[in-house]
């Protein structure tokens, strides 16, 4: 199944990790069923977007250059997941993603960090901004680049 994975900064340099993901599943077809796949993926892709703000406002451990969300879509087995109650795009990640079954890597386009930053602080209209920023897609081999770029 592709699944669209939030990250923060610190997840370039490793294996991801377990966590919810976001997919195209039976349970969104159902809510949203005048949709077309193309509509479904972005859903599930700007889900995985909210959800890796959410993961920089918990990671502020090193210092980031560039306060951007991330996104990486992978290919995993459906035995690696497991439904999870919370939105209709998301699942559970049982297992670590090797960055050889990613597919690509969405990023916020540079100059999109003062939003992030104005939802980061719990402005509603920059979080609901947030949803207009342009993800810019990147080949999983440029993940080291991205990350010296996001970490200065």
């Amino acid at each position: 199944m592709r699944i669209y994975i939030p990250l923060d900064p610190s997840d370039l340099r490793t294996d991801v990790s377990p966590r919810l993901v976001h997919a195209v599943t039976p349970q969104l077809k159902s809510a949203v069923p005048r949709e077309d796949a193309e509509g479904w993926e972005m859903i599930a892709t700007l889900a995985a977007a909210d959800d890796s703000l959410r993961r920089l406002s918990d990671s502020r451990e090193e210092p980031i250059t560039s306060l951007r969300r991330i996104v990486c879509v992978a290919e995993v087995p459906d035995s690696a997941l497991e439904v999870a109650d919370e939105l209709p795009t998301a699942r559970q990640l049982l297992e670590p993603v090797s960055w050889d079954d990613v597919v690509a890597i969405l990023v916020d386009e540079p100059g999109s960090e003062s939003v992030i930053e104005r939802a980061l602080a719990g402005d509603e209209k920059a979080f609901m901004a947030s949803g207009d920023i342009d993800l810019l897609w990147y080949d999983a081999i440029e993940r080291e680049a991205l990350a010296s770029e996001l970490f200065g």
